[in-house]
């Protein structure tokens, strides 16, 4: 009866702009990724709603592997792993006092930064796991040499407060020096053997990202969190010596969207805002509903490609708001697939990252949280 009801109140629609998610992509980069750190923990970071992916479905993806911890970076994302996964979750940002509350305490770790709120926790009273995040040097948010004694001297008072974590963050993990890299993890090792001198006993030890891991084996760490590279695309420039390592990453998501209309242009006519591209010669030109507030970078206008029946097609024109045009054949109907971003080169991530002069990450998280995505 639920279903019938759910059906007649609540249809679900058949979508124009769909993004796929193919989880033996995922898997396969996941296992990669273990084999290449086979003496640590792995904490995938699904975080900024799974690097665009989709929080819901990657938590769904993950669900039957065997990590240990989620982590994630607020309490609207911690709702959702916890309702769909049975994972322990890892809090990686603070959140409003009164939320710590909220939480279930037997399967979560709460990153902190400062005494305040540590402080807060511990008027709780209550067994609560924290996870100190050591500044290394990047001197962001986190907790310095300083601070982390007056912690360690308050943490003496409050037994229930167990430290088992201790973890950073490298700030240059893709560059070719790593000097800098190693002076973080030297004075990682020495704050975090304070901690041990405090009589605290960590369980996880961890400052691997997804670039560093390619770079280094060292057994003093026990867990790593990958971000960019566990969705198959990898940190590294194509000038790193360790880049060769992240050739065998699959990137996992593609978007699709369909011809909304089609119209047919003779030589020198303009496309678009500003008429910064006219056809060069009679054409067809298809317009699909995917724009820049769905994620489609404007100043990638008339740098990239779109595949549709295994042909690429340029996209002509300024990238609208809503919408954007493609030139296509005479072949083309409305309501035809097209393909924006597939696995191959002229219509992957990669290429609309360097067209439109932006980092992956940005590409990824950008992407609208309301287009269906769909676990393939």
């Amino acid at each position: 009866m639920k279903q019938l009801l759910r059906k007649i109140f609540n249809p679900r629609v058949d979508p124009i702009n769909r993004i796929l998610i193919y989880s033996k992509n995922i898997h396969s980069n996941l296992s990669y990724l273990q084999e290449l750190q086979a003496k640590s923990s792995i904490f995938p970071v699904l975080k900024s709603n799974a690097y665009g992916h989709g929080l819901l479905q990657m938590t769904k993806i993950l669900r039957k592997t065997n990590i240990p911890y989620i982590a994630i970076d607020s309490f609207p994302e911690y709702q959702i792993v916890k309702k769909y996964s049975d994972k322990k979750i890892l809090l990686l940002w603070e959140t409003n006092f009164k939320n710590y509350k909220k939480f279930d305490l037997s399967r979560t770790t709460f990153c902190v930064y400062n005494l305040e709120t540590i402080n807060y926790l511990a008027k709780l009273n209550k067994k609560i796991k924290i996870h100190l995040f050591l500044d290394t040097w990047m001197h962001r948010e986190w907790v310095n040499q300083k601070e982390l004694k007056n912690i360690l001297e308050f943490l003496k008072d409050y037994p229930k407060l167990i430290v088992e974590w201790v973890m950073s963050h490298l700030h240059s993990a893709d560059s070719l020096d790593h000097n800098s890299i190693q002076a973080q993890i030297d004075l990682f090792k020495k704050m975090y053997h304070l901690i041990i001198d405090y009589g605290h006993n960590p369980q996880w030890r961890h400052l691997w990202n997804s670039a560093w891991l390619f770079k280094i084996q060292d057994d003093f760490f026990n867990a790593y969190r990958p971000w960019l590279a566990l969705y198959g695309y990898s940190p590294l420039s194509e000038t790193d010596p360790y880049y060769k390592f992240t050739e065998k990453l699959k990137p996992a998501l593609e978007i699709y969207s369909k011809i909304t209309a089609l119209h047919q242009l003779s030589k020198w006519d303009w496309v678009s805002y500003n008429h910064k591209r006219f056809a060069e010669k009679n054409t067809f030109v298809a317009s699909i509903p995917f724009g820049y507030t769905e994620w489609l970078p404007r100043s990638a206008s008339n740098k990239i490609y779109f595949r549709q029946n295994r042909a690429y097609f340029p996209q002509i024109g300024t990238i609208c708001m809503n919408l954007c045009s493609i030139e296509v054949s005479n072949k083309s109907s409305i309501l035809d697939n097209i393909e924006l971003i597939w696995l191959a080169w002229k219509n992957s991530l990669y290429h609309l990252s360097k067209a439109s002069d932006k980092i992956i990450y940005e590409i990824l998280v950008w992407l609208d949280r309301n287009i269906r995505r769909e676990i393939i």
